[in-house]
């Protein structure tokens, strides 16, 4: 059974964070140990500097302002930074393009902040042009995913292109890979913890109080007027993460 993908607004902002953290040299033991699968699988993932300087569940770090580490041009950044501007939940960090993974595109991504606890990214990705590649460097952190699904979309051009939809769960860590309905040429990576989705739950509603505000109250002693119903927003797709 096919699932609908859901598209989100956000993932068009992003890009991966990390300095490669390197790993203490190990003491010599007379009989040496088998080295940790996680860590082994770490070392082979693309994502492993992103989330070695972005910790999900650790504080947000001290980052310099974007405006002082953009390249002449503007269109990237020289270091690692974070956005200031914003309403505080949803920060963009952006990359060093040597320090981004080849399948991530543009020098952003989305960090999701409750109070001052990192409890989300979401990784920009070329789509269906970078889909197996993302979907190995997830794998070799989380290993086999627990479903997925090739989705048939249509591109700007009409053309049917076959796109993955993906997720990996760490309890209490969710991650979803899938393109973007509207350009399955662009896609995202989500890393979520609960929080994170109770944030993007909020900014849900808090948009559809703005589209579609409460009706005027009719004139006060006038002859009640029928209330024109609000337009109904159209139907939203399913959204990755009810798997």
């Amino acid at each position: 059974m096919k699932f609908p993908v859901a598209g989100l607004a956000l993932a068009g902002l992003l890009g991966a964070a990390a300095g490669a953290i390197a790993a203490p040299a190990s003491v010599p033991a007379a009989k040496p140990a088998a080295p940790a699968p996680a860590k082994a699988q770490a070392g082979n993932s693309a994502l492993s500097p992103l989330l070695a300087m972005l910790e999900i569940g650790n504080p947000l770090p001290a980052l310099p302002d974007c405006a002082d580490k953009r390249t002449p041009d503007g269109r990237d950044v020289t270091g690692f930074c974070v956005e200031l501007k914003g309403d505080g939940l949803m920060r963009q960090v952006g990359v060093p393009r040597a320090q981004r993974p080849s399948f991530m595109d543009g020098p952003f991504v989305l960090a999701f902040v409750d109070r001052n606890a990192l409890v989300g990214l979401v990784v920009p990705t070329a789509g269906a042009n970078s889909q197996q590649a993302a979907a190995d460097s997830v794998s070799a952190l989380y290993g086999k995913p627990f479903r997925q699904e090739q989705v048939d979309m249509p591109d700007k051009g009409g053309k049917s292109v076959k796109t993955l939809h993906a997720g990996w769960m760490q309890k209490p860590l969710t991650v979803e890979l899938y393109a973007m309905p509207e350009d399955p040429n662009t896609g995202t990576i989500e890393m979520l913890l609960p929080q994170a989705r109770v944030l993007m739950a909020d900014k849900d509603a808090e948009v559809d109080k703005q589209l579609n505000p409460a009706s005027a109250p009719a004139a006060k002693g006038g002859k009640a007027a029928a209330a024109k119903p609000a337009p109904k927003p159209a139907p939203k797709p399913e959204k990755p993460g009810s798997w």
